[in-house]
C-alpha cells in the first residue's frame, strides 16, 4: 500500500494526490510473473495490493485477498499473475477530489483507489475504507459545520415554519434556490474557507437577449425558457454545487474547486450544453458567463461586482462565451 503524506490536511475538496508521500512503495509485475514472486512479496512487506502491467500499461491488480482466495481453491503458484489479477481497473485522476472519489465509489463494485497522475502513471493505491478512517477526524468538523449551517437556516423550527422557510429560500419558478438562500450560504462558506483553506469560485451568467425572447414570444415561453435551461445545469454539475436564480434570467453558481481553471471548463461544458440543446418553444437560447473567485473577508458585493466585469466582457465581447476575472 501506498505510504501517506505525513503532513496531511485534507477538506472534501482535497486533490487525492495530497493523501500520498512523493515516495509512495505501489509495486508493478508484469502480467506474465509467476504467482509465487508476488506471494513472496506479500509475505515480506506490509501491502495489500499490486498493479500488474501489460508493456507498462495497467491492466490490473491483484489483493492479499486475491492471493489468499487463489491458494484456497487452487494450491498452484507457478500459474502467471494475469490469471487472477482484478481487471479493468478503474482509475482516478490525481486531480480529483476525495469527495468525488467516493462519491464515484458509493455507486460502484470495488473499493479500491488506483490514483493515477496526468502521464497515466500510478501514484498511490488505497481501498475505500481506509481513506474514509484517514479523513474522518478531519473531515467531521466540516460536515459538522455544514450540519449547523443547515440547522441554522431551518431554526429547529417546526413543520409549518420549515415550509414557509423553505418558501422564503426557494425560487418558485424553477424550484432551485433564490438569491436570499445564496446569501445564508455563501456567507457561510466564507467561514468555513477561511477555518479550512476551501477555495470558492463564483459563476454568474444570464440569457443572452432574454428581453427580446420576453417581447416576442411572450412571458410563458420566456418562463418555459428558464424551468428547461434550470434543469439543463443541474444535470451538468455536482449535487455540492449551489444553483440559484439571482433574478430574472439571471443565475448563479457557488463552487468549491482546487483551482480557476477547472471552473473555466465546468462553465464552458454548461455554456455548450446550453448552445447545443433544442428548446421546445425557441429552439436555441445561449448564455453569457462571468467567473470570479472569492478570497478571505471579502464581501458578497465585493464578489458579485467582481462577477459582473466578467459577465460584461463576455456580452460586449459577442456573448455565447465565458470570461474571467480573478482580481
Amino acid at each position: 500500500m501506498s505510504l501517506i503524506s505525513k503532513d496531511l490536511s485534507v477538506s472534501h475538496m482535497t486533490p487525492i494526490s495530497n493523501i500520498f508521500s512523493k515516495d509512495h512503495s505501489v509495486r508493478f509485475f508484469d502480467d506474465h510473473i509467476l504467482l509465487q514472486e508476488i506471494f513472496d512479496y506479500f509475505t515480506t512487506n506490509p501491502a495489500d495490493v499490486v498493479i500488474i502491467l501489460h508493456e507498462t500499461k495497467t491492466i490490473g491488480i491483484i489483493t492479499l485477498k486475491d492471493m489468499v482466495h487463489s491458494l484456497k481453491n487452487c494450491d498452484n503458484l507457478t500459474r502467471p499473475a494475469r490469471e487472477i489479477m482484478r481487471s479493468p481497473v478503474k482509475t482516478f485522476s490525481h486531480t480529483m477530489s476525495i469527495a468525488d472519489v467516493l462519491d464515484t465509489m458509493s455507486h460502484a463494485d470495488y473499493d479500491k483507489i488506483v490514483a493515477i497522475n496526468e502521464k497515466q502513471v500510478v501514484i498511490g493505491v488505497m481501498d475505500r475504507r481506509h481513506l474514509l478512517s484517514l479523513c474522518y477526524t478531519q473531515l467531521t468538523p466540516l460536515i459538522k459545520h455544514e450540519h449547523n449551517i443547515i440547522h441554522s437556516l431551518l431554526g429547529l423550527a417546526g413543520e409549518n415554519e420549515r415550509g414557509l422557510l423553505k418558501l422564503a429560500t426557494t425560487d418558485s419558478l424553477t424550484g432551485i434556490g433564490n438569491r436570499r438562500l445564496f446569501e445564508e450560504i455563501f456567507y457561510a462558506h466564507q467561514s468555513l474557507g477561511k477555518r479550512y483553506d476551501v477555495t470558492l469560485f463564483l459563476l454568474m451568467f444570464d440569457i443572452d437577449n432574454f428581453k427580446s425572447i420576453n417581447d416576442t414570444f411572450g412571458h410563458v415561453v420566456g418562463d418555459t425558457v428558464l424551468k428547461e435551461l434550470t434543469a439543463l445545469v443541474i444535470q451538468s454539475i455536482r449535487k455540492s454545487d449551489i444553483f440559484i436564480r439571482w433574478g430574472g434570467e439571471e443565475f448563479t453558481i457557488l463552487l468549491q474547486y482546487p483551482d480557476p481553471m477547472s471552473v473555466m471548463k465546468i462553465a464552458e461544458h454548461i455554456r455548450q450544453t446550453i448552445d447545443k440543446h433544442s428548446f421546445t418553444t425557441i429552439v436555441h437560447v445561449t448564455c453569457s458567463f462571468g467567473m470570479t473567485a472569492i478570497y478571505p473577508f471579502e464581501s458578497l458585493e465585493q464578489v458579485i461586482e467582481r462577477a459582473d466585469r466578467a459577465l460584461y466582457r463576455a456580452k460586449i465581447e459577442g456573448k455565447n462565451t465565458v470570461r474571467m476575472e480573478i482580481h
